[in-house]
C-alpha cells in the first residue's frame, strides 16, 4: 500500500525546465511551472489507480481481489471493512467506485455486481439477454465500466472476444438499461481488420453521451439516437488512452513518446506533448505505458513505474516519479 501522500516539487524559471523528480519525500509548494492549482490529493488517488488499486474519491477505501472474493478495506488501518465472492477467480475483471462512495462497480464475465456501501449488500445486475449467444459459444463479458460524475449512471463495456464491444448504459435511479447497437467498422490503421480495444470510457449529460477511449481514437454513443461517432485521433500508434470522468479530454499515449489530447465535443485536438526520455541507468528503466486522469480532470499522469504528470489546462509538465506508488 502507498503510504502518505506522493508529493509535487514544482519549480519554475525563465526557460523550459526539466521535470523535478519526485521521490515520495519532496514538500509541496505553490507552483510557479503552471498556473493550475496544486494535485493535492486528486494526484495521490489517481498514481494509485495507475498502480491497480480502486478507491474511494475521498481515499477511505480500497478494494482488491483475493482468489475469487472482492476485498474492501479501510485505507486508514488496513482493516477489512466487507467482503463478497464472485465466483469467478481468474477472470478479466474491472471494477470502480461511485464518486459520491455508494457503490462498488465490479464487471465480471456474466454480470456487474452492484455493492452498496450503505447496506454491505452485492447485488448482481445480469448483462442484457440480447448480447447473449447459444450455449456452447463465446459469451460477451462485461469489460471496461465506470460511473458518471454524479453516480447516476453507470456504463459498462460487453467485451466480445469475436468482435468490437457493444456497451451497456444502466441508470441507477431508475433502473433503466440501454444496450448499444454494434459500433461501425473501425479501421485501426496499425493493424487493420482486428478488434478495437477499449482503454476507458465515461457517461456525462444525464447518460445523454457516452465517450468511448481506444486505440488510435475515440467513440461517442449517443444512447437515446443509438447512434455512434467515430474519431480517430491521427497520432499514430498509441500504446493506450483515457477520458477523464467529465468527457472533457480524451488523451493518448503514442509509441513515439507522446501524448496528444483531444475535447472530444466538437472533437479537436488542443494538445501535443513530449514525454520525457526515461534517464540512462534509471530503475525501473521502463517508460510510461499507461495513462490516467485526476477525477477533477485537472491533471494528466502517464505511468505507472515511471511516470510523469502534466496540468491540463496549459499543458505544462509539471512532475515525475519513479516507483509504482502502490
Amino acid at each position: 500500500m502507498f503510504a502518505g501522500l506522493v508529493s509535487l516539487l514544482l519549480v519554475g524559471c525563465t526557460t523550459e525546465p526539466e521535470p523535478t523528480r519526485l521521490d515520495g519525500n519532496d514538500q509541496i509548494v505553490e507552483p510557479t511551472v503552471s498556473s493550475a492549482a496544486r494535485p493535492g490529493p486528486e494526484f495521490d488517488l489517481a498514481r494509485r489507480r495507475l498502480a491497480g488499486a480502486p478507491l474511494t474519491r475521498d481515499g477511505k477505501y480500497q478494494a482488491r481481489l483475493a482468489g475469487d472474493w472482492v476485498v474492501v478495506v479501510s485505507t486508514a488501518d488496513g482493516a477489512e471493512f466487507d467482503r463478497f465472492a464472485t465466483g469467478a477467480e481468474g477472470a478479466r475483471i474491472s471494477m470502480d467506485f461511485s464518486p459520491d462512495g455508494r457503490y462498488l462497480a465490479v464487471g465480471l464475465p456474466d454480470s456487474v455486481v452492484l455493492y452498496d456501501f450503505t447496506t454491505k449488500a452485492p447485488t448482481a445486475l445480469i448483462l442484457p439477454e440480447e448480447v447473449r449467444r447459444p450455449a456452447g459459444e463465446p459469451q460477451p463479458g462485461a469489460g471496461k465500466l465506470r460511473f458518471s460524475a454524479d453516480s447516476g449512471h453507470l456504463a459498462v463495456e460487453l467485451f466480445d472476444e469475436r468482435a468490437n464491444s457493444r456497451y451497456w448504459l444502466y441508470d441507477l435511479v431508475s433502473r433503466r438499461e440501454i444496450v448499444s447497437p454494434l459500433p461501425p467498422s473501425i479501421e485501426v490503421p496499425s493493424d487493420p481488420g482486428v478488434i478495437w480495444y477499449v482503454s476507458g470510457l465515461t457517461v456525462v449529460d444525464g447518460g445523454k453521451r457516452v465517450v468511448i477511449a481506444g486505440r488510435e481514437g475515440f467513440l461517442v454513443w449517443i444512447p437515446d439516437e443509438r447512434t455512434f461517432q467515430w474519431r480517430p485521433c491521427a497520432c499514430g500508434n498509441t500504446l493506450s488512452s483515457a477520458v477523464d470522468r467529465q468527457a472533457r479530454h480524451v488523451a493518448f499515449l503514442t509509441l513515439d513518446g507522446e501524448v496528444v489530447l483531444w475535447d472530444p465535443g466538437p472533437p479537436q485536438e488542443v494538445g501535443h506533448w513530449k514525454v520525457p526520455a526515461v534517464d540512462p541507468g534509471a530503475k525501473p528503466a521502463v517508460d510510461p505505458a499507461e495513462l490516467e486522469f485526476t477525477e477533477d480532470g485537472g491533471w494528466l499522469l502517464a505511468g505507472p513505474e515511471y511516470g510523469h504528470v502534466w496540468s491540463v489546462p496549459d499543458g505544462k509538465l509539471v512532475g515525475s516519479w519513479q516507483g509504482s506508488g502502490s
